[in-house]
């Protein structure tokens, strides 16, 4: 990678910009942290951290607004510096992913034209008909607190109008960038299925890398110490950062 690059990780519903990248055995240690700047010395590494509670106090905003702030962080984050062109790579789980597609908008054509790849975990480009279920969760608490479900929540229903907007928003830039896709081997120990199967995980592009990973919707994105999970993680995160071949 681009010594002058930026890795920037976006987590997903419910998750934290620490934890939701942090084995829940090893709190000590963050791989984002610990393990990147080992393959990428001198890549500039950030975690973007947004409100993606799906239930309670939320905030109203949904994912456009929310990649419309990353967006916004970001220019500001570049504004300062000499080279306006230094490349950048997405590293994202979730819902983070959907955020992640959002900016790369003709609207914001300065960090469009900068990012060379995406790497998704598990990423719900079709929805989730396991989202139903935590909507049916959601209905329950919400209803007995009298506070609404978000609006980070129904978008990931399958299929829903949102997440329809934005994939076929990113349809016609995809191929500007180098794209692996995880997903997820494990089902989830609570409702007995993955969360996000593998025909919502993949967007079935020509250029796309796709890889299962070990572990459940939430713990596939979680690395620790010696996790043998590293090597395709970091090598897919390598192969994205060069971009797209010519």
């Amino acid at each position: 990678m681009d010594p002058r690059g930026s890795i920037v990780a976006i987590h997903g519903l419910n998750g934290h910009w620490q934890k939701s990248w942090t084995n829940p055995r090893e709190k000590d240690f963050l791989w984002l942290r610990d393990l990147l700047p080992t393959k990428f010395p001198g890549a500039r590494i950030m975690s973007f951290e947004y409100d993606a509670r799906a239930i309670g106090d939320i905030s109203p905003a949904g994912v456009r607004d929310h990649a419309a702030n990353l967006f916004k962080l970001l220019c500001n984050e570049r504004e300062d510096i000499k080279d306006k062109n230094r490349p950048i790579v997405f590293v994202v789980h979730s819902l983070g992913g959907i955020i992640a597609k959002d900016p790369m908008q003709a609207e914001a054509l300065d960090i469009s034209n900068s990012t060379k790849g995406i790497v998704f975990f598990g990423t719900p480009h079709r929805g989730s008909d396991t989202a139903r279920w935590a909507k049916v969760v959601a209905d329950v608490v919400s209803t007995s607190l009298h506070r609404p479900e978000g609006e980070l929540l129904k978008v990931l229903q399958t299929n829903s109008e949102g997440l329809m907007n934005v994939s076929e928003d990113f349809a016609p830039l995809a191929s500007r960038y180098a794209i692996a896709s995880f997903y997820e081997t494990n089902v989830h120990p609570v409702l007995g299925t993955v969360v996000v199967d593998k025909a919502s995980a993949l967007m079935a592009l020509p250029h796309e890398e796709t890889m299962m990973l070990g572990g459940d919707h939430s713990s596939m994105c979680k690395l620790g110490r010696n996790d043998q999970r590293w090597d395709p993680v970091w090598r897919a995160i390598r192969r994205c950062s060069r971009g797209v071949s010519q």
